[in-house]
């Protein structure tokens, strides 16, 4: 009876969730001017989908729980909070409830569907993978993340200051850098613009040659491309090395595919493994390390010399890496002094010649044998460390086990080792604290633009076969039990940072939100709930302290083998702890709201007037009264530099009727995209979506907010926009680069576009097709033109388009084109160019 019972309440759990995933919600303010009361919008679904999806799924869990396969459905039971949107009233108390919606709670199905259909699949026998197959595999994985990545969001951080100590190597043959800054040789691989990162008092990089040295081969034979092949042949060969370890440890192929997968399905070696770091080779050095420490078999005196000079190598990467080839080295002394093939002399000669190579190169650069000396200023700070540590841990950008809450199993598997060999506990717990100190020491802990949880990169493979360990040996007791729970939330918040819309999710800003937490955020602000580290605030601290305690309770489970230690009442706990946090009104989304704001908004202006009902008041509203609502909060860029212009965060904007509080009536200028249009008063309309949308003005008094009066009907949405005097011209899709004077179309590409009339007065628009230096062919497609023209090196076109409904559409498509650099040799400009799209009235 029980087990119906409790099937049912999962069952009906799935039907209410599913319902309630078509649910609108958000946060929105009453007033204009106060942001005191915040309102919960909802709307809400047919009551006849609700009823009918949980008799359904009710139904189903009853039947599966008098058969006894209760624990198929019961994974579901998180999804149900997802119901608390057809409790009136419920908001008010615990307005956290509403963050189960939306992005949020797909992932939440996500996960049970994934431990549901773990559950439901008979046992399989165990398949043990040849290395070969493994380096294959993992090749072509890390190969098609890295492509999908690279084509997403390219190079990153340091990356590009890498490439160009590479790029220096290649075409100078050697390490003086200033130059390459100077002449912007970077351009040829990287289109932002990096400032000089030089040693003090040198023309030498402050990083790290191993780096260059190690990607040179490839970027020498294939560019970006070729750089991207041999980070992939890297990562195959760390994934390899996990699970080669984690099977002579433990013997069973179910725990190291369990190892391999927890470790190379999320975050951060999902994308570390495909950036030119120096955290990778690190990371594969400690993998391999490993393997070889695990083998019982001694290295001969010229393998120990050979092993002592690759791991030595280490500070050649980074200077940070100094003590973990110490320990690396250390422990092979350890593991085989007592083998007589092994030769403690050829290790300690190899560790020798390693170490006076290393300080001899630091003194050929910066004159001093203190290799310090590179960075002119101390970068380590020793009080520093709790708060470092907190933040590599629990931070919501840069924190591991908010981002692959797995690795909780391989600190608790640490215990396990211990268990089973003093050498192998003691070596991964030094290697641990050897790199996690250091980076927590650094000012920069979070890795600047980096995936999360860099800086504990080298020692997450050690973590990952300690993780294996205690799946086969300890899984019963402790945090094991956990396992499936942790593993598909890991791999679930790691598919949100890599295939959410509007990604990369996986680089934050350090301006204290994770954006994949923002991300997920559809309806209730779920960062207001996560410690931020980086901005330290007490929220923070508390919460980052209570989930220290709840680490220090699981390790503890872990060493006493307690079999009580289960996941529901953890989960209540961090549900009340999410209730004392509205209860004590230290959310900070009550002052600003974040950026999904503007998705609602577009969602106002397309939804029927009676979906919408606002909680707590259970006011029905209709759609202009609820648009009156909500507003976007515009914020000011510290880094913008004039304090006479503020800057919004990104928005996308609705078509419609706006309007701005808190600025003066002196002019404001819109930005969406790359483009940018002028209003000269605090209303501004538009016939057309905007995206990317940002805002400056001159002399904000107050917290400017931006109110939708009217939406209007829905219309195209726009990626950047030009304008000047009466007249809009917006680019539709990515195909176009931005010019001074309009839209340069991609080299044998078609772009779509909207010519807007900000007067009714005007009802006629020019449009200039420019030819660039080589000969064309262009299509032109309206309405009512339809027209081929051949064009001559910098032959223009006119055409006239009569304006109906203020709005018109065209396509434009070039069928040939240049390149800059093809005309004028001294030009770096190396974009193909087809045709400009411009307007005499902008």
């Amino acid at each position: 009876m029980k087990r119906a019972v409790l099937g049912a309440a999962a069952g009906i759990a799935i039907g209410l969730a599913l319902a309630a995933r078509t649910a609108l919600r958000a946060p929105v303010f009453d007033t204009r001017s106060g942001i005191e009361a915040p309102w919960l919008v909802t709307s809400l679904p047919p009551m006849l989908l609700v009823l009918g999806a949980s008799l359904l799924f009710g139904a189903l869990g009853t039947l599966l729980g008098r058969r006894g396969r209760h624990d198929v459905v019961t994974p579901f039971l998180p999804c149900g909070l997802a119901a608390a949107v057809f409790l009136p009233g419920v908001f008010a108390l615990a307005p956290f409830l509403a963050s189960f919606s939306g992005w949020f709670l797909d992932l939440l199905l996500l996960i049970a569907m994934a431990i549901s259909l773990s559950r439901l699949a008979p046992s399989l026998p165990a398949v043990s993978l040849s290395t070969r197959t493994l380096l294959l595999l993992g090749f072509a994985f890390h190969l098609a993340v890295g492509s999908w990545v690279s084509k997403k969001v390219g190079l990153s951080g340091d990356e590009p200051h890498y490439l160009l100590i590479t790029y220096s190597l290649l075409h100078d043959f050697d390490l003086n850098v200033q130059n390459n800054y100077g002449a912007e040789d970077y351009r040829s691989f990287y289109a932002g613009k990096v400032e000089p990162r030089l040693a003090v008092g040198t023309p030498y990089p402050v990083h790290g040659i191993g780096v260059p040295l190690l990607l040179l081969p490839g970027f020498a034979l294939g560019g970006l491309y070729g750089v991207l092949v041999t980070e992939a042949g890297l990562a195959a060969l760390l994934l390899a090395s996990i699970y080669e370890s984690a099977l002579r440890l433990t013997a069973s192929p179910k725990a190291a595919l369990f190892a391999l997968a927890s470790f190379g399905l999320t975050s951060p070696a999902l994308f570390l493994s495909v950036s030119a770091y120096p955290e990778l080779p690190a990371a594969l050095a400690v993998a391999l390390s490993l393997r070889r420490l695990v083998d019982p078999q001694p290295p001969s005196p010229v393998a120990a010399f050979a092993w002592a000079l690759a791991l030595g190598a280490l500070p050649f990467f980074h200077l940070k890496f100094l003590p973990l080839a110490g320990l690396l080295i250390a422990a092979f002394g350890l593991r085989f002094a007592r083998e007589r093939r092994f030769s403690l002399l050829s290790l300690v000669a190899g560790a020798a010649a390693s170490a006076v190579s290393f300080f001899l190169f630091s003194w050929s650069l910066s004159g001093s044998f203190d290799p310090t000396a590179s960075y002119g200023r101390q970068r380590i700070f020793l009080d520093r460390v709790p708060q470092g540590l907190a933040g590599l841990l629990f931070d919501q950008e840069f924190g591991l086990l908010l981002h692959a809450p797995v690795y909780l199993l391989g600190l608790a598997g640490i215990v396990t080792l211990f268990r089973r060999s003093r050498l192998l506990g003691g070596f991964t717990l030094v290697v641990l604290l050897a790199v996690s100190i250091p980076g927590a020491a650094h000012p920069l802990w979070s890795g600047g633009t980096s995936p999360p949880a860099r800086f504990l990169f080298p020692a997450l493979p050690l973590m990952m076969v300690a993780a294996a360990a205690l799946f086969e040996r300890e899984r019963d007791v402790g945090v094991g039990r956990w396992a499936p729970w942790l593993l598909a939330s890991s791999v679930g918040v790691a598919l949100s940072m890599l295939l959410l819309p509007g990604g990369p999710f996986f680089l934050n800003g350090r301006d204290g939100r994770g954006q994949v937490w923002e991300a997920l955020s559809s309806s209730w602000d779920l960062t207001d709930y996560l410690p931020s580290l980086v901005r330290a605030d007490p929220p923070s601290l508390a919460s980052a302290a209570g989930l220290a305690l709840l680490l220090l309770l699981a390790l503890g489970a872990q060493i006493g083998k307690v079999r009580w230690f289960r996941l529901a009442p953890v989960g209540g706990l961090l549900l009340l702890a999410a209730w004392a946090i509205d209860a004590g009104g230290v959310s900070r989304s009550r002052v600003l709201e974040p950026h999904w704001v503007s998705g609602v908004m577009h969602r106002l202006s397309r939804s029927p007037a009676e979906r919408f009902l606002a909680l707590p008041s259970f006011e029905r509203l209709s759609g202009e009264a609820l648009a009156a609502r909500v507003s976007l909060p515009l914020e000011a860029a510290p880094h913008d530099g004039d304090p006479r212009h503020w800057w919004s965060r990104s928005y996308s904007l609705p078509a419609g009727r706006f309007r701005l509080s808190g600025a003066p009536p002196i002019g404001i200028t819109f930005y969406s995209g790359e483009g940018a249009f002028q209003s000269d008063d605090l209303s501004f309309s538009s016939r057309v979506a905007l995206g990317r949308f940002r805002l400056r003005a001159r002399n904000l008094f107050e917290p400017p907010r931006l109110f939708l009066l009217e939406p209007s009907p829905p219309t195209r949405s726009a990626l950047s926009t030009i304008s000047g005097g009466v007249l809009r011209l917006h680019s539709l899709d990515d195909e176009v680069y931005l010019d001074p004077a309009g839209f340069w179309i991609r080299k044998a590409s078609r772009a779509s576009f909207l010519i807007e009339a900000g007067a009714p007065e005007v009802r006629e628009a020019r449009i200039r097709l420019a030819n660039g230096g080589a000969a064309n062919v262009v299509s032109f497609a309206s309405a009512r033109v339809n027209a081929r023209y051949p064009l001559a090196p910098w032959e223009e076109r006119e055409i006239r388009l009569a304006l109906e409904g203020d709005v018109v559409e065209f396509e434009v498509e070039s069928e040939g084109g240049f390149r800059p650099s093809e005309l004028d040799p001294r030009s770096r400009d190396e974009r193909g160019l087809g045709i400009l799209v411009r307007s005499p009235g902008l």
